[in-house]
């Protein structure tokens, strides 16, 4: 019989390993050997705030197509002339969106709710319904400044995820010396799957949500994996719409387009802070990047930008993957290409897939193909210990929060692959956020050359402090300073770069002490 004092007393419950715990497994370990104040750590362990709530949006009219099956029963069904093509939104599923009166004037032929149009398919058309989707904002720790972090459209999003990412913001946040905390979040959805109006609904309904939880000197938000500057515009318009000083309020959003307070400089920080710390990591030897080869995972901002600079520095490109397809050139792929033809309007699906000047290949051969160096810019956990086991690269600069699973970390380090970790190597975006807010603030105007001069000083001065941190090497140099934060050992470089994010978040509960 259960003693008395165990009597309607819950199991203990059994820890489940997730993506938050697997993410924070570098933080105890790094906690462990710097012997973090056991109350800071209690602070950084789990998030302050954590907000889920749901968006509802009204969706327009679709042409969904038929499978060539379905379409044998309407044969006889003639072509419908569409007079206003351009109310004819193409989606990547497919699907077409109808905006506005798209078929207002045209010879319309509809049975049993199908037509056919010019291209020769058949499409059924699904009336536009009302629609809910799930958003989130988690804001882990704002102990050196504001909450500051990205907002990710992605049908695989969750809030263990949103975490984990999350806290990730506030170590780069202080690798980075910038005076933000960390944040994350977004909404479950395929952006590719919904129309351009459609999105900017969603989109201002998620603000009109979100105001109450955030604020230029509350919670800055940024573009992430499916937002962008577009994105950001629609946000700070429904934020400040109808404020009386509305202009102070840009630094509300960062990752602006130029025209609306956006930093020169933005759009490639994050490649360009990927680029500066891969050609610090060679400089060191003695080397530059001219003749060394790359494969990339992901072509979309951070990919894209961080390859065209490269490209520019002298190395060349052999193989890209993502979402869609892998294409490989062994003579070396042009980027500036690829970007016109991931760009182009008719590639729905914005994937390097069908680029005429590379082969086609299997995602499983793109991680055998040999260069010097792998850029993981996709999503998380791409790299795992059986990807490990098979690379034939000299180096990792992680471009993506979070592409190496711990696993697959440790394989790296047996076979002898260095690597740049994420929280320095794609710290550039979050870096020149800080400068947008501070333009943004002073309402100034920075120029694209003084905003990467000050990027690059900061990604190297960083980068070669966490080098030193790993190889247990105190010393001043003209450009850093790394004797207060080295331990006595020697420590990987991913575990030495979270030690310098933790001892620069102690010194502010240390110094600053705790509010009753």
């Amino acid at each position: 019989m259960a003693s008395e004092e165990n009597f309607m007393r819950a199991p203990a419950p059994t820890p489940k390993r997730t993506v938050y715990t697997e993410a924070m497994e570098i933080f105890h370990r790094a906690a462990d050997l710097i012997g973090l104040d056991k109350r800071v750590r209690l602070e950084l362990e789990e998030p302050d705030y954590e907000h889920i709530f749901y968006v509802t949006a009204k969706l327009k009219d679709r042409l969904v197509p038929l499978a060539p099956e379905q379409a044998k029963d309407f044969a006889s069904l003639s072509v419908t002339q569409v007079r206003n093509p351009e109310g004819l939104e193409r989606l990547a599923d497919g699907k077409i969106i109808l905006n506005g009166r798209a078929l207002l004037g045209s010879d319309v032929n509809i049975s049993r709710g199908h037509l056919r149009l010019p291209d020769g398919n058949v499409y059924q058309l699904v009336p536009g319904e009302s629609q809910r989707f799930k958003a989130y904002r988690v804001q882990h720790n704002q102990a050196r400044g504001p909450y500051k972090g990205g907002i990710r459209y992605h049908r695989e999003v969750s809030l263990d995820l949103f975490k984990a990412l999350a806290a990730e913001m506030t170590w780069k946040t202080a690798i980075s010396e910038v005076p933000f905390g960390g944040g994350k979040g977004g909404i479950q959805i395929d952006p590719r799957s919904y129309g351009r109006e459609e999105l900017e609904n969603i989109t201002l309904r998620f603000m009109y949500k979100l105001k109450s939880l955030i604020g230029p000197n509350i919670d800055i938000p940024a573009p992430d994996v499916g937002t962008n500057g577009d994105i950001m515009a629609l946000m700070y318009r429904q934020y400040s719409d109808g404020e009386r000083e509305r202009h102070n309020m840009r630094g509300i959003v960062t990752g602006k387009d130029v025209r609306i307070g956006g930093s020169e400089g933005r759009a490639a920080a994050t490649g360009q802070g990927v680029a500066f710390c891969i050609e610090d990591y060679y400089a060191e030897k003695g080397e530059t990047l001219k003749g060394k080869t790359f494969i990339l995972q992901g072509f979309g901002n951070v990919g894209s930008h961080g390859a065209a600079i490269l490209q520019k520095m002298g190395a060349r490109l052999l193989a890209v993957n993502d979402a869609d397809g892998t294409i490989y050139n062994g003579d070396g792929i042009d980027v500036p290409a690829l970007i016109a033809h991931v760009s182009d309007p008719k590639n729905l699906r914005k994937s390097v897939l069908g680029f005429p000047g590379a082969q086609k290949i299997e995602k499983k051969d793109f991680w055998e193909v040999q260069a010097d160096m792998c850029i993981p810019a996709a999503l998380g956990g791409e790299i795992t210990a059986d990807v490990a086991e098979r690379l034939k690269v000299k180096l990792i600069a992680e471009g993506a929060n979070g592409p190496t699973t711990p696993e697959a970390d440790r394989v790296l380090q047996k076979r002898g692959i260095d690597m740049i970790p994420d929280i320095i190597a794609n710290a550039g975006g979050v870096t020149v956020s800080y400068y947008e807010w501070i333009q943004n603030k002073r309402m100034e105007r920075w120029s694209e050359a003084e905003v990467n001069q000050r990027l690059e000083h900061a990604m190297k001065r960083n980068y070669r402090i966490i080098r030193d941190i790993s190889r247990n090497q105190a010393r001043r140099s003209d450009t850093h300073d790394s004797r207060p934060f080295c331990i006595g050992k020697e420590v990987d470089p991913r575990c030495a770069a979270m030690i310098l994010a933790l001892k620069r978040i102690e010194a502010h509960y240390l110094l600053e002490g705790f509010s009753q």
